[in-house]
């Protein structure tokens, strides 16, 4: 709830996917010009690590992420899931949105973004945490 706009944005994803306004993290806006990528990667903190339990202090565990795309690209950018093959080409409007109820790889979440070929890609993250995030 940064601001109005985005207090209006976030009541709205948390009705959309009904979970709780208090239990998501901030909305965070990143951008990627051509040549930026992400690595795979799981959005789940990991239990054993021992910077994890600070983390898992605020909220708890992660359980899900929300993307929306800002914008459409080009060319290149996709969202993948390199172990079901999947791949989500980012378009001004869209979003994908997964779930991890626990911070195991076999849920399949591993995902990561595709290198930007042409043009920029734009895009809001919101994650949901277990309990309310303070």
């Amino acid at each position: 709830g940064q601001t109005p706009v985005v207090a209006l944005l976030e009541a709205r994803i948390a009705k959309l996917l009904q979970w709780p306004l208090e239990n998501g993290e901030g909305l965070q806006v990143l951008s990627y010009r051509p040549g930026a990528e992400y690595k795979p990667h799981h959005d789940y903190f990991n239990p054993n690590e021992p910077s994890s339990a600070a983390i898992l202090q605020h909220g708890g565990q992660r359980v899900g992420t929300l993307v929306i795309y800002l914008s459409d690209v080009a060319a290149g950018g996709c969202t993948f899931f390199p172990e079901s093959q999947l791949r989500v080409h980012p378009r001004k409007g869209h979003a994908v949105f997964f779930s991890y109820p626990s911070p195991e790889v076999h849920t399949l979440t591993l995902h990561g973004g595709d290198p930007v070929l042409q043009g920029e890609k734009w895009i809001a993250t919101k994650w949901l945490r277990e309990a309310p995030f303070l």
